[in-house]
């Protein structure tokens, strides 16, 4: 009698398993089917210019909640072993809803910001300095930012025609030119030789003054064409800090530029005939002014407008008794 009990119990914990496998299945089917639904609904509406396109998109935005929700759990990113069918799943998807963009529109150029930097490896630093915790090395990084300015390129270059993307657009571009900067140290970071060295300096000079006329330029397209989005994402501190990083290395290079005798002193200390200097002082004022009044940025970001390249450039200027920036210089450095 025991043993028939035994094996009568076995029989239906057996049966209660497969029940509460086939129940699971069923509820992630029927969830997963809704989850689609709810997507697709999103993407194919009347009027979509790339409906194709956006059938490959809702799989990838599937993969992608998937992802990120596993990455949630400790000692998990998306370079994890665990990530790798779903990884390898997501990529697909994303090639083949690039494949059915033409190449002449924006949105076919951020599938990597969107489903890379974004959403995995921004949160998984927790920061837009990728190297800040260690978690990703200097070639992971300069792949990060060559990737980021590809991107800032095309966003230029190239509109976008679905509605959704008119948005991600601009803001693409305005975290982008934001990431590239505060990873460009990244370039210099390696044990070159000086033949080397020189090519990376040349190459990030161009960078940066091409990146000096993007930013107004997409700035000024959207503030006509899409006014409320271009004030809804008008962030004071990402605006001026872009600002400040980017006219920081241009004036370093032309400071180097006077030490060469490549760049007059008149022109170098004089905000009226130098632009980038101009900028410069604008924003770090427009910084200054909120870490005083709303108190929201760190030690760390107050140490780097000290160290920056106004102090050097500050006593050269006043060696040189340059009226100009001494008086804006004496301004700001006494509120400091």
């Amino acid at each position: 009698m025991k043993d028939e009990e035994k094996i009568i119990n076995n029989e239906s914990k057996k049966k209660k398993k497969r029940l509460g496998l086939k129940l699971f299945l069923i509820i992630f089917l029927v969830g997963n089917i809704g989850f689609y639904l709810q997507e697709r609904a999103k993407w194919i509406y009347e009027g979509q210019p790339y409906p194709k396109a956006k059938e490959w998109l809702v799989p990838a935005n599937m993969m992608l909640v998937y992802g990120t929700t596993l990455t949630k759990l400790p000692f998990i990113d998306e370079r994890s072993f665990i990530m790798k069918p779903i990884i390898g799943l997501q990529d697909y998807f994303v090639s083949k809803w690039q494949e059915n963009l033409p190449d002449d529109d924006a949105e076919k150029y951020l599938g990597w910001y969107m489903f890379r930097l974004r959403t995995y490896m921004v949160p998984n630093t927790g920061t837009v300095t990728l190297r800040s915790k260690d978690i990703y090395s200097k070639q992971e990084v300069k792949k990060a930012n060559d990737k980021a300015w590809q991107t800032i390129k095309a966003m230029v270059k190239y509109e976008a025609k679905d509605r959704y993307f008119k948005d991600v657009r601009y803001t693409s571009f305005l975290n982008l030119s934001f990431f590239y900067m505060k990873n460009v140290y990244v370039y210099w970071n390696f044990n070159f030789n000086k033949e080397i060295f020189n090519k990376i300096n040349k190459s990030q000079l161009l960078k940066f003054k091409k990146l000096y006329k993007y930013i107004p330029k997409i700035k000024s397209y959207y503030q006509k064409r899409y006014p409320t989005l271009y004030k809804e994402f008008d962030i004071p501190y990402f605006k001026h800090m872009t600002i400040y990083m980017l006219t920081n290395y241009l004036l370093i290079y032309q400071k180097e530029d006077y030490e060469k005798d490549k760049f007059p002193i008149e022109l170098l200390c004089n905000k009226d005939k130098n632009d980038y200097l101009k900028k410069h002082f604008e924003s770090k004022k427009e910084l200054i002014s909120l870490i005083k009044s709303k108190n929201i940025l760190s030690k760390d970001i107050k140490n780097y407008i000290n160290v920056s390249i106004d102090n050097s450039l500050e006593k050269l200027c006043n060696t040189k008794k340059i009226k100009n920036i001494k008086q804006e210089g004496e301004r700001q450095w006494q509120t400091w």
